[in-house]
């Protein structure tokens, strides 16, 4: 069949790379148009539940991870001048239309206690227009220096950090819509610079999504480019032609550009996911080409002519190139059964990448080859030795089989090892995990931390049938209770709720601090309290952000570390232990807990083991397509061991290194799979091939000098092209480029050290066990 198709191709050689050529113009130009989404609610969609929840909370509060935090750092926020400033810019913020509220220290009403004994003020203490006095700083000190709504959350303990506080609208998840909203607040700061000593730095989760996404954007627009280039000088060293260079990576392109037009005729975007695509389709389409490379070389060496050369080609890595892309595309394909949205499409995406990048393959790279000259593979001379890598190759597969058992043995201790290693790897995720120390988000986002309370919430969620329920003293009472208890866990780095501006607005009214800790003993006394403090009730700022109208929903904000998804899952788990003492079922109070830190802890956690235990699946499923279409129980049972070679040895690595499992590293073993089942595909292939003319032995020892050499050529070049990832700043990046690095390492291990002495134990003549030494 291949040998038919393999005419058909060069018949109609020229009209197949003109209809490349239009195509992929086509889909190129379709470019501009792929989406960039990092927005969280991608990797909640398979926990409907929680998701509903937090979408039902954001109606009622707001979104707090809309939060945009403006730092100033300073010498001294007190100073007159830089409290101006931080006035003069909220009231600025506050004409942003995308804005829903805005405050910060010189505009917040405190409540404080008023001009005679018994009276509350809760006007800002600053005035709202005009100059700042020294007066009118030293007051806003001595009221904020007391005041815990603001001391250690609005302003530092020690006085040299303040933030303006813009929240935006709720219905912006959109990273362009933040991204735009982030520039016209930096276009404000740059119009209005700060004052002597002081500077400004924007920060908090949507700056932090727009400035992810913008990092992809520029790696997949500057790494990708590079490592094409990084593989382009690769292949011209090693195969010294031009067809050698441009047809690989003409492969790839062409199949970037179906992948493009693909994802946006299908309303797709880039994610976190499957920005690994052009990384995947380089490794298949790369390989592939250099299989097929390869093998036209020993056509034309062994006097097959020009033509006849490709049509062998065809015929002979057409049928493994099939195996390995099948076979590799249903592995993602069972990504479908996978609970998470993004998870399902980036299964069908890479599937749809792999299968296109073997048609190109197959189609493309024939037709382009018959214009070219072949690869060199070794000395046009009669008399020249082989080249040194087959020499290499003969000798070393020449000593592996000459002491099969004692390689088979020393594979299985470093596989055992490596194992051993791995099982300290545990699943954890934070948000900063993209950045290392010293970045400067990475530093803006742990001043926050340790300075102003904190970044990530944790929301707690209070809900009564009855109206006024929260207007209870009892009610009021746990509110206390488990913000209190909240507030001592040691990832909680501040606390706010009703009770908060309550129980200020008390001890400013009766002028003593200690009436803070005494709660109210009659729905009388909450109420007036938060008649003097409320102001009115459509105001997003002070009390109202923590309790509905009618006093049937209440809120506890907690603001948390960014310390990892087991730490938010442990301290969901005591806090909802505690809500359950405080409400049991008869009390008539529902809770729940939400809030982007504790969903995205659940959330992220469960995306991770869904993919881990779905690329268990594929491999099930790969291996039961093996066994299937080698027709041979030994030969598909024999290729499970080294594929799982890379797998073990990654983790491995990620043990040694403490590395955890999470969205970043998690996105490798995609990587890993391919590229094992690739290589052995390729070998078994060749081997199955030899083994109808010669022994085991002579088999295994014609599969190296094939397609061992092709799996050398491939692994280098992959090697030597993920240096350039290296240099990235961005974290996901570089760690990609590691293990998918120690990946292949692994893969050339399994295919090369350990694959052919197991064929050779397991198909080998009876007669020649006393050749093998043990």
């Amino acid at each position: 069949m291949y040998l038919r198709l393999a005419e058909l191709i060069l018949r109609y050689r020229g009209a197949i790379l003109v209809g490349f050529a239009v195509v992929a113009a086509v889909c190129f130009s379709r470019l501009p148009q792929l989406g960039f989404d990092f927005t969280p609610q991608q990797l909640f969609k398979s926990r409907s539940g929680l998701l509903d929840e937090r979408e039902r909370f954001a109606e009622v509060f707001g979104r707090e991870d809309n939060l945009i935090f403006v730092v100033l750092k300073t010498k001294d926020a007190f100073q007159p001048e830089v409290i101006q400033y931080a006035r003069d810019i909220t009231v600025e913020a506050r004409k942003f239309e995308f804005l829903k509220a805005a405050d910060s220290l010189a505009t917040m009403e405190l409540p404080r206690p008023g001009d005679q004994p018994g009276v509350l003020s809760t006007e800002s203490v600053i005035p709202k227009e005009g100059a700042v006095s020294a007066e009118d700083a030293q007051k806003l000190r001595s009221v904020a220096e007391k005041e815990p709504i603001v001391r250690g959350q609005v302003v530092s303990e020690d006085g040299t950090t303040t933030v303006v506080l813009m929240w935006l609208n709720d219905d912006i998840q959109d990273v362009t819509v933040i991204r735009d909203a982030v520039e016209q607040i930096n276009a404000l700061l740059a119009a209005r610079p700060p004052p002597n000593g002081t500077t400004t730095v924007v920060a908090g989760i949507p700056h932090l999504r727009q400035e992810i996404v913008e990092s992809l954007k520029y790696q997949q627009m500057t790494f990708v480019p590079a490592t094409g280039l990084a593989y382009l000088l690769i292949l011209l060293v090693l195969f010294r032609r031009f067809s050698g260079v441009l047809l690989p990576l003409g492969v790839v392109a062409i199949t970037c550009s179906l992948v493009v037009a693909l994802m946006v005729l299908t309303g797709s975007s880039i994610n976190i996911i499957n920005n690994i695509l052009p990384s995947l389709i380089f490794i298949i389409g790369v390989s592939d080409s250099i299989h097929m490379l390869v093998r036209d070389a020993e056509e034309i060496e062994d006097g097959a002519d020009r033509m006849d050369a490709i049509r062998q080609m065809v015929s002979h890595t057409g049928v493994a190139c099939l195996l390995t892309s099948t076979t590799t595309a249903v592995g993602f394909l069972s990504l479908l059964a996978a609970e998470t949205d993004i998870l399902k499409n980036f299964g069908w995406q890479a599937g749809t990448a792999v299968l296109a990048a073997y048609a190109v393959t197959l189609f493309f790279l024939p037709a382009a080859l018959s214009f070219m000259r072949p690869v060199k593979r070794k000395s046009p001379e009669p008399d020249a030795p082989e080249p040194f890598l087959e020499r290499t190759l003969l000798r070393f597969g020449e000593h592996v089989l000459d002491h099969a058992k004692a390689y088979v043995l020393v594979c299985f201790m470093v596989a055992s090892a490596a194992a051993w290693a791995g099982s300290s790897v545990v699943i954890d995720t934070i948000l900063l995990e993209v950045y290392e120390p010293g970045h400067p988000t990475y530093e803006n986002i742990v001043l926050l931390e340790e300075k102003l309370g904190g970044v990530l919430p944790v929301e707690i969620s209070l809900r009564s049938e009855e109206r006024d329920a929260f207007k209870d003293p009892g009610l009021f009472a746990k509110i206390h209770a488990i913000q209190t208890f909240a507030g001592k866990d040691p990832v909680a780095r501040s606390t706010q709720s009703l009770v908060t501006y309550h129980q200020a607005a008390r001890a400013a009214l009766l002028g003593d601090p200690k009436q803070r800790e005494v709660m109210p003993d009659s729905r009388e006394q909450v109420e007036q309290l938060h008649l003097l403090i409320a102001g009115s009730p459509d105001s997003k700022l002070g009390p109202n952000r923590f309790i509905t109208n009618d006093f049937r929903e209440a809120r506890v904000l907690v603001r948390v570390a960014d310390e990892g998804a087991r730490q938010q899952k442990r301290l969901g788990r005591e806090l909802n232990a505690k809500l359950a003492e405080l409400f049991p079922p008869e009390s008539g109070i529902t809770y729940s807990l939400t809030g982007d830190a504790y969903v995205a802890s659940l959330s992220l956690s469960s995306f991770i083991t869904d993919l881990f235990f779905s690329l268990l699946l594929a491999v099930v499923i790969i291996f039961a397509m093996m066994i299937f279409v080698f027709r041979s129980f030994k030969l598909g049972l024999i290729s499970v061991v080294p594929n799982m070679i890379p797998l073990v040895m990654t983790f491995g690595y990620m043990g040694l290194m403490n590395i955890d499992l999470n969205t970043t590293t998690i996105i490798t073993f995609s990587i890993s799979l391919g590229l094992a089942v690739d290589d052995t595909i390729h070998f078994l292939a060749r081997f199955q091939e030899e083994l109808r003319h010669h022994p085991a032995r002579q088999a295994v020892l014609n599969a190296y000098n094939g397609a061992g050499r092709a799996i050398m050529l491939t692994s280098v070049m992959l090697l030597v092209g993920l240096v350039v990832l290296l240099f990235s700043d961005f974290v996901p990046t570089r760690m990609f480029g590691t293990l998918t690095g120690i990946t292949i390492f692994g893969a050339i291990f399994g295919d090369l050290v350990l694959l052919p002495p197991l064929l050779y134990l397991f198909f080998r003549e009876p007669e020649s066990e006393a050749e093998t030494s043990a």
